[in-house]
């Protein structure tokens, strides 16, 4: 950009317009109310005439005063008539209006309002004398078309021209900096208007204030607000909005309380901005307040502060609120559909059981059925919520429709939507297409990359999770903590011990990242599957922290495996010092005593699930055959008949066949309670067996049977699975509390990890 002229060299500030005829500001800006008038003796045919009216007058080569001209133009504005505006622009060089630079100028603010910028500078380049207001219309007109750097060169071209700017022309120039972030140049201006003493007018200070805010100096905007002698509504809002965007949302509700204190009744722009700083802070008592409120003033039909109200009760986990919010809505934006689609995400997480969740999936899929048939375009946000519904709830075939949708719309290269595809692939079991879907991504970022490798690495593939880690390098990208526990992830599951301590150390020394629970449960994990019991407890005392629950339990349960009762009751100690939360992890640990009949130890456990209101393992799988759920519990005998019962007897007699093939039951069997508290019989069967039974019995050959379980697969259910996926030839894919089993020709992609617990 050209450098900034002196102000210096323009001389004094002139803050009134040049004298015009018609050369107010207010004139240009104001809306008329209406462009019928009341017949006259002396009126003119178009003074009685409405919009279409006018045009055939004007088209029949009628004469019209200057003076009606100006609501014509209004009206142009109103229904964006660029065709209009053309009509009149040539009605007015035909009449010699052309002349008129109130007119004239007039017809500038029309061209850009219906943005033809290129009309308008032609209009402006042929008036006949320019005066501030021109000058002013042109900036405006470029800077609400998104031409904010074109809006300075004409600034420039003012100055130089010798025409002294007004506050307003001031304020625009500023709002033009904002938008191409030129704070240097924003500066220049500032300490213009502190030269002749204006940085105190309302429509300086409001640009200032917001071009501070974008520029990230919050300190700066500040001050630029509390120097404005009359603050309005604006004001107040630009402040706020200020405070929100530069990470301070408390200080921005502060301003907030001022604002209704200084008795300034605030629009749907501040309470927007005041409700997504609630959403940040998640303050919902405040939130309940600003929307108590918009209703008192009137803005409850509002589509903008509905949605801002919806979206703060769905982050508080105030569900109810949020639906009935929703259900009410007659008109709905695409920001209305996205953020209950989100919400529905959030209630999958925080559902009290597997069944529920599934359900808040389903209402996802609803709403985004919905949104495609009310005439909205998905965006990529939409996609991608969507994508993450489908990988919760295991929906592989929805989300091939939603694969095959956002290549339709051309969204397939956005790399949020691409990420989230190969999430939902991995998540569903399917490796390939999550593969495929990024080969097939245009631009990958970090987050892309450290997906993949993660994917790689859950479904055993550990080859080439670290050669695409290796490729990520020679890309140039940094990895991150995250991109490192993928990398350490795949060396524990292919037992790869000294590769594993190799990439640890090179994330220390080469990338300067600290350890985290998460790198130690890797190396942990590896070292426990291989049988290291020692190593893994070395690892653990070399930790800068104490080790979390998850990394005690696994260390308990290779102990469990192995044998190491030593060790095992000392990590069980270690266990009980935390006061697990986990169910499971109680179990465990009352296996491990009621093994070794330390019954008084059983009993410490017992009362610590019933302080920490732990309930028993409730065993349930369910499975999804075309759009409708079966779910199974081990005490549901006669949920679907004889023949599905007799068919899984006969798949654990081949098993049982098999070279190999072990049938062991866990602690899950002692443990698992009916609601009415009876313990089930030693002979019923884990729900996941009862679940692929069935959909061996009712799907094709050639499907793949996808199960999800509410708990972790014993060492029994494992092995069974192994054995039915080589007998029968049929991948089965289950997700159970902790992991995705893939099993494929009797082999699984946890690497056995599922027989430790």
């Amino acid at each position: 950009m050209a450098s900034f002229p002196s102000f210096a060299s323009t001389g004094t500030l002139k803050l009134e317009p040049d004298s015009t005829k018609h050369s107010t500001v207010s004139l240009l800006t104001r809306k008329s109310p209406s462009i019928s008038y009341p017949k006259s003796q002396t009126s003119t045919p178009s003074e009685s005439l409405n919009f279409q009216e006018s045009l055939s007058v004007i088209t029949d080569g009628s004469k019209i005063e200057t003076s009606c001209y100006v609501p014509l133009l209004q009206e142009c504005i109103e229904r964006t008539s660029f065709s209009g505006a053309q009509n009149f622009h040539s009605h007015i060089i035909k009449t010699g209006t052309h002349q008129d630079v109130f007119v004239m100028t007039f017809l500038v603010n029309v061209y850009a309002k219906c943005g033809s910028m290129e009309n308008a500078q032609k209009v402006f380049n042929k008036l006949p004398r320019r005066n501030v207001v021109a000058w002013t219309t042109l900036m405006t007109g470029y800077v609400h078309n998104d031409q904010s750097d074109v809006a300075i060169s004409v600034f420039q071209e003012m100055l130089e021209f010798g025409s002294f700017p007004t506050n307003y022309t001031l304020g625009i120039a500023l709002n033009a900096c904002s938008a191409i972030n030129s704070v240097e140049l924003g500066k220049q201006i500032h300490g213009y208007s502190i030269k002749y003493h204006i940085d105190h007018d309302t429509s300086v200070g409001n640009s200032l204030c917001s071009l501070y805010s974008k520029c990230a100096n919050l300190d700066s905007a500040i001050k630029a607000f509390l120097k404005i002698g009359e603050k309005n509504v604006i004001s107040w809002t630009a402040v706020i909005c200020a405070c929100g965007d530069n990470s301070k949302a408390l200080k921005g509700l502060r301003f907030f309380t001022e604002m209704l204190a200084d008795n300034v009744e605030p629009n749907e722009f501040t309470l927007t901005s005041v409700l997504s700083m609630c959403c940040t802070m998640l303050s919902l008592s405040f939130g309940v307040q600003v929307h108590c409120l918009s209703i008192k003033l009137g803005y409850e039909p509002n589509l903008r502060i509905r949605n801002s109200i919806m979206y703060l009760y769905l982050r508080c986990g105030r569900f109810g609120e949020a639906l009935r919010l929703f259900n009410g809505m007659e008109d709905m934006s695409l920001v209305t559909m996205n953020s209950i689609i989100a919400g529905y995400g959030e209630m999958m997480e925080l559902a009290k059981d597997d069944l529920s969740a599934y359900c808040n999936g389903t209402e996802a899929l609803n709403v985004f059925s919905k949104l495609n048939n009310s005439g909205f375009i998905p965006d990529i946000y939409s996609f991608s919520s969507i994508l993450t519904v489908c990988s919760k709830m295991f929906a592989l075939e929805q989300g091939e429709q939603v694969h095959a949708q956002t290549l339709k719309t051309g969204h397939l290269s956005d790399m949020i939507v691409g990420t989230a595809l190969v999430n939902m692939y991995n998540k569903c079991g399917s490796i390939e297409r999550a593969s495929k879907a990024f080969r097939e991504m245009s631009a990958r970022t970090l987050i892309s990359w450290t997906s993949m490798i993660a994917a790689f690495a859950q479904n055993g593939q550990t080859q080439q999770a670290l050669q695409l880690f290796e490729d990520m390098r020679l890309m140039g990208v940094r990895p991150n903590q995250v991109t490192f526990v993928g990398v350490l992830s795949a060396c524990a599951h292919a037992g790869m011990v000294n590769e594993a301590l190799g990439y640890f150390e090179t994330m220390q020394k080469d990338f300067k990242i600290k350890p985290v629970m998460d790198h130690y449960s890797c190396l942990i994990d590896m070292f426990v599957r291989l049988g290291l019991l020692n190593e893994a407890f070395v690892v653990i005392k070399k930790m800068d922290f104490p080790p979390n629950e998850y990394i005690w339990s696994l260390l308990l349960a290779g102990c469990k495996r192995d044998g190491n009762t030593e060790l095992g009751f000392y990590v069980a100690e270690k266990l009980l010092e935390l006061k697990p939360k986990n169910t499971e992890t109680c179990l465990l640990l009352l296996n491990m005593y009621k093994s070794a009949d330390r019954w008084e130890d059983v009993s410490k456990v017992q009362e610590l699930m019933k302080e920490k209101r732990l309930k028993k393992l409730m065993d349930w799988s369910w499975i999804s055959i075309h759009d409708k759920v079966y779910s199974f519990k081990p005490d549901e005998r006669q949920a679907y008949g004889a023949e599905m019962y007799d068919y899984l007897d006969q798949l654990l007699d081949k098993a049982k066949s098999l070279v190999g093939y072990q049938s062991l039951e866990s602690f899950e069997l002692l443990e698992v309670e009916e609601e009415e508290g009876k313990t089930l019989p030693s002979n019923v069967q884990h729900s996941e067996k009862l679940a692929v039974a069935f959909g061996l019995l009712n799907m094709p050959n050639a499907a793949p049977i996808r199960i999800i379980k509410n708990i972790s697969m014993c060492r029994g259910c494992h092995n069974f699975m192994k054995a039915i996926s080589s007998l029968n030839a049929r991948e089965i894919i289950i997700r159970d509390s902790k992991r995705l089993h893939k099993f494929v020709n009797g082999q699984c992609s946890c690497g056995d990890y599922g027989g430790l617990l």
